[in-house]
């Protein structure tokens, strides 16, 4: 049960909703003329309630805690007042330091048992940040964290927050996963869980890039700190999705910068999280990138590899393009050995590639040669009558509101360091993990100190 379910506090609720109407019916002026805005002051109102109730609970808790030092003989040796950053504002905080002369022990009871330093920010700010700077960028997501919540908040300070949480979602997605294969694992049996399922995976670049110190030895005008240069980069980043052949609905989707073999080690944990067992059939539709193919296969059991169809149409289009072909030529060339691909009779069309001598030799024995290294994974029309997809079309659009959405905004330059933590942020949400993790930062932050530390 919430606290905001909890019926003892039915009552409270009752009388200071009936306080607040009166006061609102009473002072509130021309309150028929205000229908439309009535939720709006009402929300003003309560935001300054509930500001004044975390402020009286919070001095409450940092003085009861201090009592508690204080009967262990310690004494108030300084004491500080602290930020603390609510749902509602800043709110100041007593946090004294106590001093035990004789035993050398001294104790921080605010910091160690309420576990709040200055500067610090609830988990419900924390989430509100996080979610809006993992959307949005952080100058926007600032402006929007205003516009909701009723106070100003940099840029700066939303980055950072956004960046540290940031990297408890890639912690908590890797545990999650491994947590998901290990589970099953150990209750993997002969019975059939899922009987088909079908993996996608496809890249694409985003923009990364180091500041380094400029050649010259030059100073900024205000701070005369040394004046530093982005290095720009691109960074691929691979985005993989795993899901029932006939429930396109039920998608398990994983995003990192990283070698095939960590990214469909997360693939297999995700497929696992669908229901896979040692019978599983796998289909994996994805281009025919170096290594891809045999990464997938080297660790998904029972795989059946389809090769992209509109990535070798490409190739096909290319490959014309080449050998001099254009206009309707081209078109009739691509489709005549596409036609052919489709019906199965690939070895006729790279029979047909090797004994071509002219313009383009070289293109078209790259093509003779990619064809016969994915033979058995052209088979279109066998594939399209088991009801099975023959582009990656899924999980090119995940792209597009996964890592693009976000890391691909215009102006968007990201340290290499912050892509995966970043990526982990939308996994969490694309894959409705989002409460599940906020309720173990939650746990977390619930967590006591040890309160006594020696000086000696």
């Amino acid at each position: 049960m919430t606290t905001a379910t909890n019926p003892e506090y039915t009552d409270v609720v009752q009388t200071i909703g009936q306080m607040l109407f009166q006061a609102l019916w009473e002072g509130e002026p021309n309150l028929d003329k205000k229908v439309r805005e009535l939720d709006q002051i009402i929300n003003q109102l309560l935001r300054r309630i509930g500001w004044m109730v975390v402020s009286l609970l919070l001095a409450e808790l940092a003085s009861l805690v201090t009592k508690k030092a204080k009967a262990t003989g310690l004494t108030i040796h300084r004491c500080k007042r602290i930020k603390y950053l609510s749902l509602f504002g800043a709110i100041e905080i007593p946090s004294p330091y106590l001093w035990d002369k004789n035993k050398r022990l001294g104790a921080r009871p605010v910091k160690e048992q309420l576990r709040i330093e200055h500067g610090d920010r609830s988990v419900a700010v924390q989430r509100a940040l996080t979610d809006f700077g993992a959307e949005e960028s952080f100058g926007q997501a600032a402006r929007r964290f205003e516009e909701h919540y009723g106070w100003a908040i940099n840029r700066a300070t939303v980055r950072r927050e956004v960046e540290k949480t940031a990297l408890k979602a890639q912690k908590f997605v890797e545990v999650k996963l491994f947590i998901t294969r290990l589970r099953a694992l150990k209750s993997l049996t002969t019975k059939l869980n899922i009987e088909q399922l079908l993996v996608e995976l496809d890249g694409c670049h985003i923009r990364t890039g180091i500041l380094l110190p400029v050649e010259k030895a030059e100073v900024t005008k205000k701070r005369r700190l040394l004046k530093r240069k982005r290095e720009a980069d691109w960074k691929e980043v691979r985005v993989g999705l795993v899901r029932p052949i006939q429930d396109k609905e039920k998608r398990t989707y994983v995003a990192r910068a990283s070698k095939y073999p960590e990214i469909v080690g997360q693939l297999v944990s995700a497929a696992y999280d669908q229901g896979m067992s040692k019978q599983t059939q796998i289909y994996a539709v994805a281009d025919g990138g170096n290594g891809l193919r045999e990464a997938l296969q080297a660790q998904f059991p029972n795989l059946t590899f389809i090769l992209d169809r509109p990535h070798l149409k490409q190739h096909l289009y290319e490959s014309a393009e080449a050998i001099g072909l254009t206009g309707e030529e081209r078109h009739k060339w691509v489709s005549d050995k596409l036609h052919k691909i489709d019906a199965g009779d690939v070895r006729h069309v790279i029979r047909i590639l090797k004994g071509y001598h002219g313009q383009g030799k070289d293109r078209i024995t790259n093509l003779s040669e990619y064809l016969k290294r994915f033979i058995d994974a052209v088979d279109y029309d066998y594939f399209r009558a088991k009801g099975l997809p023959i582009g990656s079309g899924e999980v090119e659009s995940a792209h597009r509101y996964i890592p693009q959405k976000r890391l691909k905004i215009p102006g968007a330059t990201w340290h290499p360091d912050t892509v995966n933590p970043m990526l982990a942020l939308r996994i969490i949400r694309a894959n409705g993990w989002w409460d599940d993790f906020w309720m173990k930062q939650s746990a977390s932050a619930r967590k006591p100190h040890s309160c006594l530390t020696r000086r000696f």
